[in-house]
């Protein structure tokens, strides 16, 4: 989820090297914590995501406005989502077909994706009654290029540096995120090619922490 809280940062005069603090990331109550302990320092943004620091993506969020990021996820379609402190690392859930649609707007620079899986309806005489290329209403410009450019380059910077290293491939460039969830119920891979946007998640579908994956 933290994609959606930069991508928001980015629109809102940050930038990959703007340099940030995970101190002070507190909502109420309640403080998010790291994966590795500590509260994640002064780093710059693109550093934050690459190593995938709670404390940071949740301030940025605060000081963003967790109102700014929820209308962008509006945008691409994602209205369920409810203004909770930890709305920064993504703890409402979404199914990895909505997240793969989303990553595949990172693709596109900007342009909405909608998922689909008809292509065309024939009746048996060949007639043409229905063409997703055809019918379907042109897809608009919902995120201006800058942004998403500087997204998709600190994306870069996951699988080159950060979390997702293992995704490196030998035979073309990717992006993407790793994303993890609260005892090991869920492990996520996010990302795209020049051609392809995949999404993998493992999980127990009892909600049952798997052996510390």
């Amino acid at each position: 989820f933290k994609p959606y809280v930069y991508l928001t940062a980015l629109e809102n005069g940050y930038t990959p090297n703007t340099v940030v603090s995970g101190f002070g990331a507190v909502c109420g109550r309640w403080s998010p914590k790291n994966y590795s302990g500590g509260g994640g320092g002064r780093m710059m943004l693109k550093d934050a995501l690459a190593k995938s620091i709670n404390t940071i993506a949740v301030k940025v969020s605060l000081d963003v406005g967790r109102e700014k990021v929820m209308a962008n996820m509006v945008k691409l379609g994602i209205t369920h989502l409810k203004k909770t402190c930890s709305l920064a690392l993504g703890d409402q859930g979404m199914t990895p077909l909505e997240h793969t649609a989303n990553f595949a707007v990172f693709a596109s620079d900007g342009i909405e994706t909608h998922a689909y899986g008809i292509e065309e309806i024939h009746t048996l005489q060949g007639e043409l009654l229905y063409s997703h290329e055809r019918d379907e209403p042109a897809r608009k410009r919902i995120f201006d290029s800058k942004p998403i450019e500087a997204l998709n380059t600190m994306l870069q910077g996951v699988v080159t540096n950060g979390t997702g290293k293992a995704t490196q491939l030998d035979y073309t460039y990717n992006v993407g995120k790793t994303g993890t969830s609260t005892a090991y119920r869920d492990a996520w891979f996010v990302g795209f090619t020049g051609q392809y946007v995949a999404g993998v998640w493992l999980g127990n579908d009892d909600f049952t922490p798997m052996a510390r994956v």
